[in-house]
């Protein structure tokens, strides 16, 4: 789903982001993994960046599933994707 956000034209986030944050929640562990391949995947002047990204990407996002919660991630989950994409 990241590689989707990241890298290819996602027209509806919002679609992808509902189940992202419940798998991250779900395995915090499996995530910070993920994120480190993600990261790792990228040439290293891009790793920085990316890295910066994924820190924000939780910012102000508690670990439920409450409707606010999951709208807080959309907003992070929009501005991950352009931040990245933007300094391409």
């Amino acid at each position: 789903l990241f590689e989707i956000v990241l890298f290819e034209d996602c027209s509806n986030q919002w679609s992808l982001s509902r189940p992202m944050l419940s798998l991250i929640l779900l395995n915090e562990q499996v995530y910070n993994d993920l994120k480190m391949q993600i990261i790792a995947s990228q040439s290293t002047e891009k790793q920085q960046r990316l890295a910066s990204c994924f820190e924000k990407l939780m910012d102000n996002v508690s670990r439920t599933l409450e409707s606010k919660n999951r709208d807080k991630f959309t907003q992070n989950l929009t501005i991950f994707r352009h931040d990245f994409r933007a300094k391409k």
